[in-house]
């Protein structure tokens, strides 16, 4: 589940551009909420972590910014 999936593909491309990694969004379901599947080669799950905290991070700055209501 993402709140923003825009955000998520910023997040997303600027992780891919610091850490050399290759997530991509595959799909994105839109129900109550949005869901977003993405897959990225290897096997580093610590980089799947890595880009979830950088999207809460963002999204907070984003929204103390005035940029994100929710």
């Amino acid at each position: 589940m993402v709140t923003f999936p825009h955000v998520l593909e910023e997040r997303i491309q600027k992780h891919n551009e610091l850490y050399n990694t290759d997530f991509k969004i595959i799909e994105t379901i839109y129900d109550d909420v949005p869901f977003c599947v993405i897959e990225m080669s290897g096997n580093d799950l610590s980089q799947i972590f890595d880009l979830g905290y950088g999207l809460a991070i963002l999204e907070n700055v984003k929204k103390e910014q005035g940029k994100l209501d929710w």
